[in-house]
């Protein structure tokens, strides 16, 4: 069987990293892509074994003229796009009060454009698979306002992008879904600056997890394992769908008395 091609944006730290191991665990072609070396390198140190079994690309997806790179790197290198992962994104928080307008559009270019832009450019590959998959990783922040206006609004756009794309591919075989997280562990909250040091991040942590009715934070192959199965042609029959993947959190009621988790 030959092996698939699928393309990982933001492939070199947090749920994207994940995804790009899974993918290369299956023994098909992933590709990462980000616009940050040192993070490339801080994930071929963490995976070494990745070394030679994933593709590391720079670019950024919210420049048009990069992504018109990527699509020429692809067509001579590879030929062929099975599947995007549309996963790169900033995350910022504060409110119309405090988010500074710069802020707002780097955003925006970031988890909205960028994407736009990424899958825009790679279309003609897309096309020519013969049955493609789009995964956009959005968030619960999309689907219920979180701490930051900036990424909410950002989510929120990529959910309707994905609906969007949904109808306006489907006749090309291209299916395209969204996957919502709720709180994961991973780089983000520290690469982004939202907090300061990892103590301050794992206390944030620790108050959230009674917030899940599973009781606890998701963890990135939590989220891998379902961009997997969307990737895959036993989700041939899905599209335009916006699909939480939260431990519960969006149906999170106060109102209901504790209870005491049982022994597993």
């Amino acid at each position: 069987m030959d092996k698939k091609v699928y393309l990982v944006s933001g492939g070199s730290s947090g749920i994207g990293l994940q995804i790009l191991r899974d993918i290369t665990d299956q023994g098909n072609i992933a590709i990462s892509l980000s616009r940050n070396k040192e993070k490339v390198e801080r994930a071929l140190k963490q995976f070494p074994d990745l070394e030679g079994r994933a593709d590391f690309i720079l670019g950024d997806i919210s420049n048009t003229t990069d992504a018109e790179k990527i699509l020429n790197y692809l067509e001579s290198r590879y030929g062929s796009l099975n599947g995007l992962v549309n996963n790169a994104g900033v995350l910022t928080k504060g409110t119309i009060e405090t988010v500074s307008t710069d802020d707002w559009k780097f955003t925006l270019d970031v988890n909205l454009t960028g994407p736009y832009i990424l899958t825009k450019a790679l279309l003609p590959l897309l096309k020519n698979a013969g049955g493609a998959s789009i995964v956009n990783i959005s968030s619960v922040a999309g689907l219920k306002p979180g701490t930051g206006i900036a990424y909410s609004v950002s989510k929120a756009g990529l959910d309707m992008l994905t609906r969007f794309l949904a109808g306006d591919l489907g006749p090309y075989n291209i299916r395209v879904n969204s996957v919502n997280p709720g709180l994961v562990r991973t780089n983000i909250h520290l690469d982004n600056k939202i907090f300061d040091d990892r103590d301050s991040y794992e206390k944030m942590l620790g108050k959230a997890s009674p917030r899940y009715p599973l009781g606890r934070i998701g963890e990135a192959d939590d989220i891998s394992s379902m961009v997997l199965f969307l990737l895959s042609e036993q989700a041939s029959w899905i599209t335009g769908s916006i699909i939480p993947v939260d431990g519960g959190v969006m149906v999170e009621n106060d109102l209901i008395p504790p209870k005491q988790p049982t022994s597993s």
